[in-house]
């Protein structure tokens, strides 16, 4: 039970019918089907369905507060109504404050951008845990504490009343430090409004999600926000949209750039290892410090510089902070190399974007050696930003040896049209071949293989499901290439 004035005190009502400070809440929800006695219930406005279209669904339920952003017609006898201006936002509020406002408890460290989030959220949370802190992370991969692994489902960023009560679960069993990362989608909508962070980062912004922000710029303003509810930022400003942010933070900032010598961070003389990793000298006031991960590609080194400076900004020496960047060996679906017995590689990459497959292929093409080929497969979300999609085609021709073009959860669209989007910018002249069942087109790739040649399956990475028409099935990369390769050697 919570008093109702603990649970209001960090939310700006702009009207109500009555309160009775020392009333008392059972919970806090926003689906009227989990309304039970008692409950405060949140109308939140989605794309698809507008809670405030089940205000009387919850009242019949028993709901004694309801939380609007509008006008519910006839307010409900002795049933309290309180109108704010944004629900999202306040059902996080609400949520943070009915699970004890477990961000006063713990020093949270978020990432967001658009790629790179997963690698450097798991390298600072390993550099954390290799120093014996009590470290929990949250993030595409799931949840983890002490070894257990909680499910959040798959969101990067959970929804309010699955991430607030885990934040106060961890508080409660003696964490210190939660890093998480936080999507740009959570951000536009509120979900982490009753949090402040001890130190947020941004790794880069290129185009992502514009089906839901509508333009860059209304992306980069949900990445911006998070700086708004953190004490201090780090930018990584290497491209012209974080150097943006960077300069209209108000927070305080910190600089790192594999480019610029003049920010507070500098990688120098960053050299690529191959398959064997990156390493680097970390410049900071004046002192040089070798970082070196296996984690192999050059987005490796502004992945593991923007993990030592916000390590550094925590309290860590440059030493601690690179011996802790180095303690992680890999991420799954990240530049994830396959354990096989065979002359060919494979690597698993959740390279789903324009900017991260070129980067991905320009990172293989540098450290490849002479007459091995880069065979390229991957396919493009459907109920997703179409207009990347003949973007990664032209891409993926112009930088691979032989492509082949797939599904990749096409959703509720057919995968075929996707495709004939995708072959739009394709380069004909590259040696391609067109298979719509991702797993048949895997097969065909590792049958196929020639000796050296290095096979990307880009745009999974760490999933273990396909979605198409008929719902989400189970599908997992790594078993098909096992499975592709016994047969190989039948």
């Amino acid at each position: 039970m919570f008093k109702l004035s603990e649970l209001l005190k960090n939310t700006a009502i702009k009207w109500s019918s009555f309160i009775l400070p020392d009333a008392e809440v059972t919970e806090v929800v926003s689906d009227s089907r989990k309304v039970r006695p008692g409950c405060m219930f949140v109308c939140l406005k989605g794309r698809r369905k507008d809670g405030h279209d089940y205000i009387k669904e919850a009242v019949r339920r028993g709901a004694y507060v309801i939380v609007c952003s509008e006008e519910c017609g006839e307010r409900p006898d002795n049933v309290i109504v309180i109108g704010v201006e944004d629900t999202h936002g306040e059902y996080a509020r609400l949520m943070s404050a009915a699970c004890g406002e477990p961000g006063n408890r713990l020093k949270i460290i978020a990432v967001t951008g658009t790629n790179g989030k997963t690698t450097v959220t798991n390298m600072i949370y390993s550099a954390l845990c290799s120093y014996g802190k009590k470290a929990a992370l949250i993030g595409t991969l799931g949840a983890y504490f002490e070894g257990e692994k909680s499910s959040i489902g798959t969101m990067t960023t959970p929804d309010p009343e699955l991430l607030y009560p885990l934040l106060q679960s961890y508080a409660d069993r003696g964490a210190e430090y939660a890093v998480m990362e936080a999507s740009s989608h959570a951000l536009a909508l509120g979900k982490l409004d009753g949090l402040r962070f001890r130190i947020s980062a941004i790794t880069n912004l290129t185009p992502e999600h514009l089906d839901f922000h509508g333009s860059m710029q209304e992306y980069a303003k949900a990445k911006a926000h998070l700086f708004e509810l953190s004490g201090e930022g780090i930018f990584c400003i290497d491209d012209s949209y974080t150097s943006r942010l960077a300069a209209e933070c108000l927070c305080e900032k910190t600089t790192c750039s594999v480019r610029d010598s003049g920010a507070d961070f500098y990688a120098e003389s960053p050299e690529l290892n191959g398959v064997n990793g990156i390493s680097f000298t970390l410049r900071h006031k004046s002192k040089g410090t070798l970082v070196r991960s296996d984690i192999p590609g050059t987005f490796t080194v502004s992945n593991a510089l923007l993990a030592c400076s916000v390590l550094v900004r925590l309290g860590f020496s440059e030493d601690e902070a690179s011996n802790g960047v180095y303690s992680l060996c890999g991420v799954k679906g990240r530049m994830e190399r396959l354990p096989l017995d065979t002359d060919f590689s494979v690597f698993i990459d959740f390279a789903h974007t324009p900017d991260a497959l070129s980067k991905l292929l320009e990172t293989v093409r540098a450290f490849r050696k002479p007459g091995q080929r880069i065979v390229t497969l991957f396919g493009c979300g459907g109920d997703r930003d179409p207009s990347k999609r003949s973007l990664m085609g032209a891409i993926a021709s112009r930088l691979s040896d032989f492509v082949i073009v797939t599904a990749d959860n096409s959703r509720t669209e057919d995968t075929g049209e996707i495709i004939d989007e995708i072959m739009s910018g394709f380069d004909r002249n590259c040696p391609h071949a067109r298979i719509e069942n991702r797993k048949e087109a895997i097969y065909y790739a590792v049958q196929n293989a020639g000796k050296g040649d290095i096979i990307l399956l880009c745009g999974k990475g760490h999933e273990e499901y396909e979605i198409d028409r008929s719902g989400q099935h189970p599908f997992s990369e790594r078993d098909t290439v096992f499975s592709a390769c016994r047969e190989l050697k039948k």
